[in-house]
């Protein structure tokens, strides 16, 4: 289902989206964050942020990567909460995110696991974006093009990769525009 979601197109108006999770296996591990920064005419309009507590103990690894801890979940609500709180938060919107597929299948393996109902957002890469747009950068991961960028958000919080990833977007989308 998400190839059939994915668009080249570009819009003002859409959502950046991105998770922490507790390790990258969509069956097995958690989502821990959801961040997501919603825009219109590329202006922000509003935001939403949750921890979520997986009711699991977190891997020491997961730990010092996000600096998300067990004592920051603990009396955090679990993803039947917050789920679908964040699904009414997208809209129809065009989701955006970097290397976006991992995040997307992190939340449609929870709709299905919660009943809810599935995305039909187009959704766009950063990830892709980047590779098509930037040349000069040693590699397109986000912490890497953050700096490429010389943007000062943290990295591995959902919230921050948010606004990292919407700085990319708006200068790749800038840059395309401009080489067309």
């Amino acid at each position: 289902m998400y190839q059939s979601l994915r668009t080249n197109e570009l819009p003002d108006d859409y959502v950046v989206f991105d998770i922490e999770t507790s390790g990258l296996n969509p069956a097995k591990d958690k989502i821990i964050e959801i961040g997501a920064v919603k825009y219109k005419n590329n202006k922000k309009i509003d935001e939403f942020n949750c921890l979520i507590n997986p009711n699991i103990k977190l891997n020491k690894i997961i730990t010092d990567v996000t600096g998300i801890t067990d004592e920051d979940l603990y009396d955090k609500e679990t993803i039947n909460k917050v789920l679908p709180r964040f699904l009414n938060f997208i809209e129809n919107y065009t989701l955006i995110g970097h290397n976006v597929k991992f995040d997307y299948d992190f939340i449609e393996y929870n709709i299905k696991k919660l009943h809810l109902n599935h995305i039909h957002n187009k959704i766009v890469d950063t990830l892709f974006l980047s590779r098509i747009t930037i040349y000069d950068s040693k590699n397109h991961r986000l912490q890497t093009l953050k700096e490429y960028l010389h943007l000062n958000y943290n990295s591995h919080r959902a919230l921050d990769d948010c606004y990292t990833c919407n700085e990319l977007y708006q200068y790749c989308k800038n840059k395309r525009k401009v080489n067309i």
